[in-house]
């Protein structure tokens, strides 16, 4: 209800009490007047006019408890609409960040981290031997060395024209490689993005099968030693697939054998990445 209607109805109920209790005391006052109607005395009618304002007064609380019920619903619909824009407010805010990081990744800058990372990580497809130095080396403890047999594989998918090119150009890929899966990590873990995540390409179908090929051995690697576990602390990164799997609408892999599945008769790590068969062994993922 409008403020000026509010007075308006307050004013027109105190002039109507007004009028009657003037009205009223001016037929008291004239005992002509009074006589033609009744014998009563005059204090009879102005009890008569006490009931009338306790009349009005029982109206006066109708009319509050309906202002303040008005007054309700007028929140109600304020702080829908605040609910509303607080949630318009939100999910901007949700895609600019998701917008924000898919600029990152088609920046100049990123395109050195993925390349750098797919230095990494193709030689750990064809590698096995390479590739258990690599997971070792996300943890501080128990780690592998690199070892110049891995390179007959290696060089067979490599730009490094010899070992010793790759050992030192290897180590500033892998710090890239770091890089690539934080990024990833940070993606993840926006909350509430999901579907947000899932209508930009991250290209994620080409680092799935090589990231759960990293995050199955961390967990296996990590559950297996209790040195790595006194020194290091739990490895996270299985639970960042998985969630990534979640919001391009993917199965996440439980097991080794359905990572085993994934990576077999995958076309980019078959043809191109030449998988290592040693990779599809089950005990070798006991490392």
């Amino acid at each position: 209800m409008k403020r000026k209607t509010t007075l308006f109805l307050i004013s027109v109920s105190s002039s109507l009490i007004l009028g009657l209790w003037l009205g009223a005391w001016y037929i008291g006052i004239q005992p002509n007047i009074l006589k033609n109607f009744t014998n009563q005395p005059i204090a009879d009618l102005f009890s008569s006019i006490n009931a009338l304002f306790a009349g009005f007064a029982f109206c006066g609380v109708i009319l509050t408890v309906y202002l303040q019920i008005q007054e309700l619903q007028d929140t109600r619909v304020v702080l829908d609409e605040t609910a509303k824009a607080n949630k318009m407010t939100a999910d901007y805010a949700k895609e600019n960040v998701i917008v924000e990081l898919f600029r990152t990744y088609c920046s100049e800058y990123f395109q050195e981290v993925k390349n750098s990372s797919m230095n990494v990580l193709i030689p750990a497809v064809a590698s096995k031997e390479y590739f258990d130095f690599l997971v070792s080396r996300f943890f501080v403890a128990e780690q592998k060395h690199l070892n110049v047999i891995s390179w007959e594989r290696i060089k067979e998918v490599s730009h490094y024209k010899s070992y010793d090119e790759f050992k030192v150009g290897e180590q500033h890929d892998r710090y890239k490689l770091d890089e690539l899966i934080n990024f990833f990590t940070i993606l993840a873990y926006q909350k509430d993005a999901i579907d947000v995540i899932g209508r930009c390409d991250f290209s994620y179908s080409w680092w799935r099968p090589m990231f759960w090929m990293i995050a199955i051995a961390q967990d296996s690697r990590y559950h297996s030693n209790e040195a790595i576990k006194f020194y290091g602390t739990k490895p996270y990164f299985k639970e960042v697939v998985k969630r990534l799997d979640v919001a391009y609408g993917l199965n996440p892999i439980d097991n080794i054998q359905e990572m085993i599945s994934l990576i077999k008769d995958h076309p980019k790590l078959n043809k191109q990445y030449n998988l290592d068969p040693n990779h599809l062994e089950l005990n070798s993922w006991k490392v």
